[in-house]
């Protein structure tokens, strides 16, 4: 990875809409370069294009955050059932007391509850877990490159 591939992915994270004919103007490197570039970058590096919504909008009211306690040899089957939880929208393992942190997007504290005793506490493996509930979104981005 050189210059030009960190700046056609700085330029995507700024805007993933963006035409190659725009970058190439952007980056002053010919379109041909940018289009090979991005095929290989698409191929190695770029995962996926998504986008950021405003949650409260489309009615997820309450983000959550709760980290998880696993029986260690059900570490990785926790991981994967809380994977396949469609409210979940992110699954870190992590050191410290804690085995697990998750990212939880639901319209409603009811919601939370029933996720958290149905689904969640129900997984075979999980031993403790604490939530909490985020307050005020400070800033929610993708790191600068």
């Amino acid at each position: 990875m050189d210059d030009v591939d960190l700046a056609i992915l700085r330029s995507l994270i700024k805007n993933s809409r963006i035409t190659i004919s725009q970058m190439s103007k952007e980056i002053d490197v010919p379109d041909a370069t940018i289009s090979n570039r991005l095929k290989k970058l698409e191929k190695d590096i770029i995962k996926r294009y998504t986008l950021i919504p405003d949650w409260q909008k489309i009615g997820l009211e309450i983000t959550s955050i709760i980290i998880i306690q696993t029986e260690s040899e059900k570490h990785e089957l926790v991981k994967e059932e809380l994977s396949r939880l469609p409210e979940v929208s992110e699954v870190y393992s992590v050191s410290g007391e804690y085995d697990i942190l998750i990212k939880v997007w639901v319209k409603s504290i009811e919601d939370l509850n029933q996720l958290i005793n149905s689904k969640v506490r129900s997984i075979d493996g999980v031993e403790d877990l604490t939530e909490m509930i985020v307050m005020e979104r400070v800033k929610e981005d993708i790191p600068a490159l």
